[in-house]
């Protein structure tokens, strides 16, 4: 078959896929546990047993319908989740805060800083670090963040509890990347069950446009565990060094997540200095994403749902 008429019916189907790939989408919006079974059977293999389940990820799912998840959408939202933080006496560790708005066209660019981060509360990768916003086209940035603003997520990926997120742009200090062994800030990523961490991700060499990261999985005396990642990426792990506020990172883990049978929690490191990331209930969309299935496995046995239940 020659390359014309490959074309002609790739266009010709196009108008097809897209109206499947509509309806599909909009029949998963109206039934958000048969879309949740469907993306996990294309990631897993299998269908969630929603009677037994016991893998990480399907626990959650389970979870996510048979339990009380209201407290994750005030924790999910960057914004509102400070004060959550504060409250907890861990008002330190929060990244310095620039602005809110919930209107890009409200941004006053002149009042913030030459560096900034600025990203919605509500989204994942709506995330912009501005290292000198004289060389930024601002109204650009400002157009995009309305974009970002006015999009809905949590549908996609059936994170539904994104969806009862207030949606806004704040702006925070830009940290120093002061490490040597990584491009871009360094997410230290604790997986906490029952309020104790598990094992930790350390992400690295964050791409800026497609946020593309390398990774590397430790235990909580630092031992990397190269089973823990996922074999499908290619990239190598790397020896990362114990970040010096790891003691602080797990006393902030047995007190943030102390009230959750599962939840990740983010931190980065600055000059020495611990700060908070964001609450994760729903890792990498529930994909598995940089985990292996090894990982999956042994957090998901470890996740107790009946005491869930007595919450």
């Amino acid at each position: 078959m020659n390359n014309r008429i490959k074309i002609f019916i790739k266009n010709s189907l196009y108008p097809i896929y897209r109206l499947y790939k509509y309806a599909y989408f909009e029949y998963g919006k109206k039934h958000p546990m048969w879309m949740a079974n469907k993306l996990y059977k294309k990631n897993f293999g299998r269908s969630i047993n929603w009677d037994n389940p016991t893998e990480m990820n399907e626990k959650i799912r389970w979870m996510q319908f048979y339990g009380d998840t209201r407290i994750w959408t005030d924790l999910a939202d960057k914004y509102k989740v400070r004060k959550f933080i504060e409250g907890k006496g861990y008002g330190d560790i929060l990244v310095p805060f620039l602005g809110v708005w919930y209107d890009a066209k409200d941004i006053n660019f002149s009042s913030l800083p030459k560096s900034f981060v600025i990203k919605t509360n509500h989204g994942c990768g709506d995330v912009f670090v501005i290292k000198d916003k004289s060389q930024v086209d601002l109204e650009l940035l400002r157009s995009k963040m309305q974009g970002y603003l006015k999009t809905p997520f949590g549908y996609e990926n059936v994170e539904l509890h994104y969806l009862s997120i207030k949606p806004c742009i704040i702006a925070e200090e830009m940290l120093p990347t002061d490490c040597d062994f990584s491009s871009s800030m360094v997410d230290y990523k604790f997986y906490c069950i029952n309020g104790k961490p598990y094992c930790c991700g350390v992400f690295y060499d964050r791409d800026p446009v497609t946020h593309h990261t390398n990774s590397t999985f430790y235990d909580m005396n630092w031992i990397r565990h190269d089973e823990w990642r996922n074999p499908q990426i290619k990239t190598l792990s790397k020896d990362i060094p114990q970040p010096h506020t790891l003691n602080k990172m797990i006393q902030a883990c047995n007190d943030l997540a102390s009230d959750f049978p599962f939840v990740r929690l983010d931190f980065y490191e600055a000059n020495n200095r611990l700060y908070f990331g964001e609450f994760t209930f729903t890792p990498a969309a529930l994909t598995g994403g940089s985990m292996s299935n090894i990982l999956c496995e042994e957090i998901g046995s470890k996740i107790n749902l009946s005491d869930y239940l007595k919450r």
